[in-house]
């Protein structure tokens, strides 16, 4: 009997443990600092799926995580979710461009993608500066974030 109740312990053990850092991990949100891939799908919208930063489909970062109202004004990528229970309202997941100066993009339908440079439509970081000032990209396009201060300047190749 207590050889039983042994074994079973074990197995509960086993399979528990790692289910529940597994569904931990499935469940918990991003958090400032992450950085994700933006999916498309099928009904125009996009899904973020978190990235390490180094990883080169790493195309951005969340910067802030808004409760109460949307992202601060500028160019983030904005994705809304609507939360449920005590609190309802709806989340907004604040991203930036997460580049650096020779990477190059293109921009989708509603998000930018890392691509090789050279790929038809691609543009060129060709500037990124720790301050929200489109004058800085002179006649290039511009990507400005307030909060934190970070303006992203694009080119054609």
């Amino acid at each position: 009997m207590k050889l039983n109740l042994l074994v079973y312990g074990l197995i509960a053990l086993v399979l528990v443990v790692p289910g529940y850092f597994i569904i931990g991990d499935m469940l918990s949100e991003p958090e400032v600092g992450d950085c994700a891939e933006p999916i498309g799908t099928s009904d125009g919208k996009f899904d973020m799926d978190e990235t390490s930063c180094t990883a080169p489909e790493a195309a951005y970062r969340l910067v802030k995580l808004e409760r109460k109202k949307s992202c601060p004004r500028g160019d983030y990528l904005d994705q809304t979710v609507s939360q449920a229970g005590k609190g309802a309202g709806l989340k907004h997941y604040c991203f930036v461009l997460n580049v650096r100066e020779g990477d190059c993009l293109k921009q989708g339908s509603a998000f930018h993608e890392r691509v090789a440079c050279g790929t038809g439509g691609s543009q060129r970081v060709s500037k990124v500066t720790a301050s929200a000032d489109r004058s800085l990209c002179g006649d290039h396009e511009a990507r400005t974030y307030p909060d934190p201060a970070l303006t992203v300047c694009l080119e054609k190749p």
